[in-house]
């Protein structure tokens, strides 16, 4: 069977034979009953898979059975939730989506401004609207932007996962999205998704299959913007270096840098800014990371200056306070780094980011570990760290899911 007499045999008896809580056996009953018609289990069951199309007579008969109009059995329920942000209609129109791409956009705002649960709300609010469209009019002129935005809806989703610490979460709603932009073969979404999955199995430890995903990504180079090129390498640099590929890290890194560093701000393909101070940030953590902690320093401040061109973003801020609180303990600078990671700490969970306020406990840990175990300048960290993660000073009222 072609896939474009699946297409033409779509229908929605299925769901409302489930809805109404009819057997095969018992909906075939009541269709005989009818005396219009007869219709087997397994008929009916080939009818629902869009194996076979209805037969004409059956659709205002089965209609009546469940209670529906006919259009309603072929296209599906006319009503949908009345909190969406649109009107349902029969198809796609042009100005649904609209509507539906400043509310992902708006998701997406949320998020860089540090409102997680705005942004949560925003994408999954439209979301379910997009994808009945998309199984009610396949064919549409449309079907293929309301794709493009299901496809960065789930992206978003798995982002917000990903720094919820929910890697297996963030791992199945990237793998949709890549599913959808494969789909409607958008190269830089196709790119950009591969490189997002890649980072997911990277924070959850699967390094190997992370470096796999995004040399794969790398492969579409040709077909994909600068911006989006500049984004897979700044990963896959981030991946090698996670394993101590030190003389790999830095091939790609500096190659990333001369897409991203010099050629200003480029908008990513899921709206998302891939700007200098991401790869500037990376390369100095790496530095640190590799033992170089004063060289660090000097990436980190470059960081710092491509950030003064977008001020008012927290998220950022308390990823490159982190990163430094950490290079300045790594050169021996205890006090100054106790305190910058302090900082950091309190921004991160501001912007109720529990992977980056990670970054601090860890640091903690680490020293907790050295020379410094007993030093005074420790006494603020472990107690900040401490009054947080119990829940005794919460500056948004938010308190992290995951114990010391």
């Amino acid at each position: 069977m072609t896939k474009k007499n699946q297409v033409a045999n779509t229908n929605y008896l299925l769901y409302w034979r489930h809805l109404r809580n009819l057997s095969l056996e018992q909906l075939s009953g009541q269709l005989a009953a009818t005396g219009i018609g007869y219709a087997s289990t397994n008929t009916l069951n080939r009818w629902e898979k869009g194996e076979t199309t209805i037969k004409p007579w059956a659709v205002p008969a089965l209609a009546k059975i469940l209670k529906i109009t006919p259009e309603e059995l072929l296209n599906g329920p006319n009503d949908l939730n009345p909190a969406l942000p649109v009107q349902a209609s029969a198809a796609y129109t042009g100005l649904d989506l609209e509507i539906a791409e400043q509310v992902i956009n708006m998701g997406y705002t949320s998020w860089i401004a540090s409102r997680p649960q705005e942004a949560r709300q925003a994408v999954e609010r439209v979301l379910p609207w997009l994808e009945t469209m998309e199984r009610r009019a396949p064919l549409s002129s449309f079907a293929k932007q309301g794709k493009h935005l299901i496809a960065r809806g789930h992206e978003l989703l798995g982002v917000l996962a990903l720094d919820s610490l929910e890697n297996d979460t963030a791992i199945s709603q990237f793998r949709q999205a890549l599913s959808i932009s494969e789909e409607i073969g958008d190269q830089n979404l196709i790119a950009a998704h591969i490189t997002e999955l890649g980072d997911a199995y990277r924070r959850k430890g699967d390094k190997m299959t992370a470096i796999s995903l995004m040399e794969t990504a790398l492969e579409k180079s040709p077909h994909i913007q600068r911006a989006t090129q500049g984004y897979v390498l700044e990963m896959l640099a981030y991946t090698h270096a996670d394993v101590g590929h030190e003389n790999e890290f830095t091939r790609y890194i500096e190659t990333a840098i001369d897409l991203l560093g010099h050629s200003g701000e480029g908008e990513g393909a899921g709206k998302r800014d891939f700007i200098p101070f991401e790869v500037l940030e990376i390369y100095g953590k790496v530095m640190r990371d590799f033992g170089h902690p004063t060289e660090a320093l000097t990436y980190l401040d470059r960081a710092e200056e491509a950030l003064r061109t977008r001020p008012n973003v927290p998220r950022w801020q308390a990823v490159l306070t982190i990163s430094r609180a950490q290079a300045l303990c790594d050169a021996g600078d205890l006090e100054a780094g106790v305190t910058t990671a302090i900082n950091g700490l309190t921004l991160a969970h501001s912007c109720q980011s529990p992977r980056q306020m990670n970054r601090v406990r860890k640091l903690m840990v680490k020293l907790d570990g050295t020379a410094y175990r007993d030093a005074p300048a420790l006494v603020p960290l472990r107690e900040t760290v401490r009054d947080i993660y119990a829940g005794n000073r919460s500056p948004l009222e938010w308190h992290p899911k995951h114990g010391m």
